[in-house]
């Protein structure tokens, strides 16, 4: 085998491994998520260097599963080298480039939100929807598009509106934070479909938002329909159908609904045990 079949054999495992890592952590497997990931990094490294653009994607894929494990300070350092490689690009301001950029940025906030730094956070969220709103677009008129890869690009703007919702949110400015998530559904249900699982990420978001505010009922409505899409999208026995169940299951009790609430979370914790083994809870 000649060397240059050899590195191409090897750069395409490590795309298969990255695939695997992200195929994992769709489905909640963090710790094999990361595995994977790490070897497809350790492949990549070795045939183009630590600082080649196409080791981006699979930082984000680690740091992502790294921030799913609570292991917040090397996941910033993830995204912070992502972020790095980013800024040696050869075109910095393509479409593509500007993606990966607002995906690192959102990454970073997260974990430094989770390390206690809530003002940083905010910064590192707001340069993340100024580039996404700069390069796909900022409001809802502006994600006509037919071509599916550009409608995808909208989705980022509409993915760190919701971040940014999301931050205002535990900040406790409820008004703000539901003005943004608003604004991101109306942008992922016209870029991205209704029943897509950007779309039901939001509403589970907003379920969220209206339960901490004891808006019960609307909160309810914004769950139930996110679990239907997860239902739609992962099938009737995934986790994450799970989760969106248990609060469905939540906000029925919150409202007095306990009889409803009850075959309810009892199938969250059929589906749950069914993945995770009968000592995990919901």
């Amino acid at each position: 085998m000649t060397e240059s079949l050899y590195r191409a054999n090897r750069i395409e495992e490590a795309r298969r491994l990255l695939d695997i890592a992200i195929n994992f952590r769709e489905g909640g497997w963090g710790v094999k998520a990361k595995r994977f990931a790490s070897r497809a990094l350790a492949i990549f490294e070795r045939e183009y260097g630590a600082y080649h653009p196409d080791v981006v994607p699979v930082l984000l894929c680690l740091a992502g599963a790294r921030e799913d494990l609570a292991d917040y300070a090397r996941a910033g350092a993830d995204y912070r080298r992502a972020n790095d490689i980013l800024d040696l690009s050869d075109d910095p301001q393509s479409l593509e480039v500007q993606r990966r950029r607002v995906q690192t940025l959102r990454g970073l906030a997260n974990v430094t939100r989770a390390l206690g730094q809530s003002r940083q956070a905010e910064t590192i969220l707001k340069e993340a929807v100024a580039i996404a709103e700069r390069a796909f677009g900022r409001s809802d008129g502006d994600v006509a598009d037919t071509d599916p890869m550009l409608r995808a690009k909208h989705g980022d703007v509409a993915s760190a509106l919701n971040d940014l919702a999301v931050h205002y949110r535990h900040s406790g400015a409820y008004e703000t934070a539901s003005n943004l998530h608003h604004r991101a559904l109306a942008i992922a249900e016209q870029a991205l479909g209704p029943d897509h699982a950007q779309t039901a990420t939001i509403l589970h978001q907003l379920g969220v938002l209206e339960q901490a505010r004891g808006q019960f009922a609307s909160g309810e409505q914004f769950a139930r329909r996110s679990a239907e899409i997860q239902q739609k999208t992962f099938g009737p026995d995934h986790p994450q159908l799970a989760a969106e169940l248990t609060m469905v299951a939540s906000l029925l009790d919150a409202q007095g609904k306990h009889e409803e609430a009850k075959p309810i979370q009892r199938r969250a914790a059929t589906i749950t045990e069914r993945w995770f083994g009968p000592r995990c809870g919901v």
